[in-house]
C-alpha cells in the first residue's frame, strides 16, 4: 500500500461544506407521497424546483440548504408539517463539483489543477510533486482572494504526524511554495541520516529529534558541527548539555560517530575453565577472584603456567607468565588485575599432539581413532565395527613409529611391525586382542586371497533368458554370457548388439569434462551426454562364429550386453534442413538420406560426415582429393552433420592493420625493383 494523498470521496459530506455552482442536490421524498430528484446548483447559484421555482443555496452548509429546501417542499406536500406527519424528506449531496487550485512557487511540478470540492492542500501538493528541490518544506503558503489565509509546516505532518492545517481548498486557491532558507545535514549514527530544512529558531535538539533520535551506539557526549564561514569550514564542538540551545545555520553538518568499542572494567579469561568469557572488573579484584568467578579451573588444567596479556600505557602487548600451582596455594602472594586483561589458562591436551591410531583394510568402519592410555588392539578392532568376511587368517599386523628423543644421528630402521594371527571364527587370539598400542600406531587387516565377492553382468534384449548373471571365472567372455543366457532368439539383429560398460567415478569425471569442452573442427565431434556406461562397438556375429577369439572381450562388473530387434530407420541429425527419423532402405547412400531431410543446410561441413552405428561405432567420412567416400549405413545408424564453426568478423583495427601491412609489402617491393 502507498502514500497517494489522493482525496476521499467515500465519506459523509462534511459539516462546513459550503454549496456551490456545480454541485448536484439529492432531495427523496418518501411516506404518503414518493419522489427522488437530482439537482444541478446553477452558475448562478440556484436550483429550481418543480411547481415551487429556484431557491439560492449557494454559500450554505448542506444541512442550512436542506432547512430551507424542505421548508419550501411543506407548502406543496402539507404531510411535512403537523404533529403527525405523513410525509418525509431529506437533502443531501450527490456529485460534488470540481475546483481549479494553482501551485506556483519552487514544486516539483508547477501548474493548475482540477480537484474534487472535498480536496486538501495535502492533495493538490501530491499532485504537483511536493517541493522541488530548492523549495522549501517548512512554510507553504495559502492564498485565497489575495490573502494569506494559512501557512503550512509540512515537517508536522512528515515527522510528527499532526494533520490539523490540512486547509480544505477552495476554487482559485493559491499554493506557494518559497525557496528553502535553512538546510542542515546528519549523517552517522542517528536513525534517519539525511538533509533536514530547520526553522531560524530551531535548535540541534530539534534536528536530532527530525532524525529520529540517536542510534543505540552514538556517542553522545559532545557533538562536532562543521559550520561554512566566509572563505572556510571551521569545527564547533556541542557538548549534550547545550543541543536544546545550540542553533543552527545553513549548511552545518553534523557527523554521529559511534562510542569508542572498549570497555572501562572489563577482563577476560579463557582456556581450561568451566566458564570462560568477560567479567567486570571491580576494584581490587585478583586474578583468583577472576578464576573463582568462572567456578574454577577444569580437571585438564595446566597449573604449572598461566599467562595474562596486559596492554601497557602505549598500548604494548606485555605478557605475564603465572604459576597457578604456588598462586592458589594458602599464603601465596595474588595478581592485582588491570582493565583489559586477557588470561589465559593451557589445557593439558592442548600441550601434547592429538594422539590416534589409524585401521585399514578388511574392518567394518576403517579410519582414525582417538588415542587413550592402554588401549587394547581387540577395543580398537571393535571400535571399528569389526572384521569383514574378506578378512585374512593368515595375519593382522601392527606399525609402530620409531622415536629415539636420546638419538644423535639418523638411524636406519623406520618402523617395527607386530603380527598377530586370527581364529577360524575372524577372532583375535588373546595375545592379540590384549596387545597394548601405542599413540600413532597402524593396524592392517589384510584381505584373504582366496576370497572375492560376486560380479553381476546382465543380458538384455534378444535372447532366450535376458536377466543378471554372476560370473563364473575371471576370464569370463562375451560369447560365455550369451550362451549361458540361451543364445540369441530369431528376432536378434547381431550388427547392433552393443557392450555398454559401467564407468567409475573417475571416468564419469573425466569424460564430462570432455563433453563440456566445445571443439571446433574435429574429425568427430558427438557432444554424447555420459551417465553410468559407455557404450563399445562389438562385432556380436564375428565372435558367436569364433569365441574367445581377441574380439570376444573378457567381461568386466557392471557390463550389459545388448541385443536389439532389427531395426528398420535412420537417424539424421545436425546441419540439415529437416532433422527427421527416416526409414532404412537397403543400398541408399548418405547423400539420399540427406535428401529426406531437406538436404545439407548452410552451415553444414559436409566433409565431416560421421555415422554412429546401433552397436556404437562411428565411421566417418573419408576425402580422396575431389571426391568423397561417405560411410555405409545400416539400419538403426545416426547420420550426422556437424556445424561449421561461426566466422569471426575482422574488426575495423584488423582491417587498418593487414591494409598497412600490405601497403608496406608493396613499399618495399618497389624499392627492390627500383635498386635491381
Amino acid at each position: 500500500t502507498f502514500l497517494t494523498f489522493e482525496p476521499n470521496l467515500n465519506i459523509p459530506t462534511p459539516p462546513n461544506y459550503q454549496i456551490g455552482p456545480g454541485d448536484e442536490i439529492v432531495i427523496e421524498v418518501w411516506g404518503a407521497s414518493h419522489q427522488s430528484t437530482r439537482l444541478l446548483v446553477s452558475p448562478e447559484g440556484q436550483i429550481t424546483l418543480p411547481s415551487i421555482g429556484p431557491i439560492q443555496i449557494s454559500g450554505l452548509t448542506i444541512e442550512k440548504a436542506s432547512e430551507i429546501i424542505i421548508n419550501k417542499l411543506s407548502s406543496i406536500y402539507s404531510g411535512l408539517k403537523g404533529e403527525n406527519p405523513n410525509t418525509f424528506a431529506q437533502v443531501s449531496l450527490g456529485n460534488i463539483r470540481s475546483i481549479n487550485v494553482t501551485v506556483a512557487g519552487d514544486a516539483f511540478l508547477p501548474g493548475t489543477y482540477t480537484l474534487p470540492a472535498f480536496a486538501s492542500a495535502f492533495n493538490a501538493l501530491y499532485l504537483a510533486g511536493g517541493p522541488g528541490e530548492s523549495g522549501t518544506f517548512r512554510e507553504i503558503k495559502i492564498f485565497r482572494n489575495d490573502e494569506l489565509i494559512e501557512s503550512i509546516d509540512l515537517y508536522d505532518f512528515l515527522i510528527k504526524g499532526k494533520s490539523f492545517k490540512n486547509v480544505r481548498l477552495k476554487n482559485n486557491d493559491l499554493i506557494f511554495i518559497e525557496p528553502f532558507k535553512n538546510r542542515t545535514k546528519i549523517s552517522g549514527q542517528v536513525v534517519r541520516p539525511a538533509i533536514y530544512e530547520m526553522r531560524s529558531q530551531e535548535t540541534l535538539e530539534d534536528l536530532i529529534y527530525y532524525a529520529g533520535g540517536l542510534s543505540s551506539d552514538a556517542y553522545s557526549k559532545q557533538l562536532v558541527v562543521s559550520r561554512k564561514t566566509d572563505k572556510e569550514r571551521k569545527l564547533l564542538s556541542v557538548p549534550s548539555e547545550l543541543f536544546s540551545s545550540f542553533l543552527l545555520k545553513n549548511g552545518d553538518e553534523i557527523m554521529v560517530d559511534e562510542i569508542l568499542n572498549r570497555y572501562e572494567n572489563r577482563v577476560t579469561i579463557s582456556g581450561a575453565v568451566f566458564r570462560e568469557g568477560e567479567y567486570a572488573l571491580t576494584s581490587g579484584m585478583t586474578l583468583k577472584d577472576l578464576i573463582e568467578k568462572a567456578e574454577g579451573l577444569r580437571e585438564d588444567a595446566f597449573t604449572n603456567r598461566a599467562a595474562i596479556y596486559r596492554l601497557q600505557d602505549d598500548l604494548e602487548l606485555e605478557v605475564i607468565d603465572v604459576n597457578l600451582k604456588e598462586l592458589l596455594s594458602e599464603g601465596s602472594q595474588n595478581i592485582i588485575l588491570q582493565r583489559e586483561d586477557v588470561v589465559y589458562v593451557s589445557s593439558i591436551l592442548e600441550l601434547h599432539q592429538e594422539r590416534s591410531i589409524n585401521i585399514v583394510g578388511e574392518v567394518q568402519k576403517p579410519g582414525k581413532y582417538s588415542y587413550a592410555d592402554r588401549i587394547s588392539l581387540g577395543e580398537v578392532v571393535r571400535k571399528a565395527g569389526g572384521l569383514k568376511d574378506a578378512a585374512s587368517l593368515a595375519r593382522v599386523e601392527v606399525a609402530r613409529r620409531v622415536n629415539d628423543r636420546n638419538s644423535k644421528e639418523s638411524i636406519n630402521k623406520m618402523a617395527e611391525v607386530y603380527t598377530f594371527p586370527l581364529d577360524e571364527n575372524l577372532a583375535l587370539t588373546d595375545q592379540a586382542s590384549s596387545f597394548e598400542l601405542e599413540p600413532f600406531d597402524i593396524i592392517f587387516i589384510r584381505r584373504s586371497p582366496g576370497y572375492s565377492d560376486q560380479i553381476l553382468v546382465e543380458a538384455k534384449g534378444e535372447v532366450v533368458f535376458p536377466g543378471n548373471y554372476a560370473i563364473i571365472k575371471k576370464n569370463e567372455r562375451i560369447s560365455d554370457l550369451v550362451n549361458r543366457a540361451g543364445g540369441i532368439t530369431k528376432e536378434g539383429y547381431l550388427p547392433g548388439a552393443t557392450l555398454l560398460r559401467k564407468l567409475d567415478d573417475e571416468q564419469k569425471e573425466k569424460l564430462q569434462k570432455i563433453d563440456s569442452l566445445k571443439i571446433e573442427d574435429t574429425e568427430l565431434n558427438l557432444n554424447e551426454s555420459y551417465s553410468d556406461y559407455q557404450p563399445i562397438g562389438i562385432d556380436l556375429e564375428y565372435i558367436m562364429k569364433n569365441p574367445h577369439s581377441s574380439e570376444d572381450l573378457f567381461l568386466m562388473e557392471g557390463d550389459v550386453i545388448k541385443i536389439p530387434q532389427e531395426l528398420q530407420t535412420v537417424r539424421l541429425n545436425g546441419a540439415v534442413l529437416n532433422p527427421v527419423i527416416t526409414r532404412y532402405e537397403k543400398n541408399k547412400g548418405v547423400r539420399n538420406y540427406v535428401s529426406s531431410a531437406g538436404g545439407f543446410a548452410e552451415n553444414a561441413k559436409k566433409s565431416k560426415v560421421f555415422v554412429i552405428y546401433p552397436n556404437g561405432s562411428v565411421d566417418r567420412t573419408r576425402n580422396y582429393i575431389l571426391f568423397k567416400s561417405y560411410p555405409r549405413i545400416e539400419p538403426g545408424a545416426e547420420i550426422i552433420v556437424p556445424e561449421k564453426p561461426p566466422k569471426k568478423e575482422r574488426t575495423v583495427q584488423e582491417t587498418l592493420s593487414i591494409g598497412s601491412t600490405l601497403s608496406s609489402i608493396a613499399l618495399v617491393i618497389v624499392t627492390i625493383i627500383g635498386q635491381l
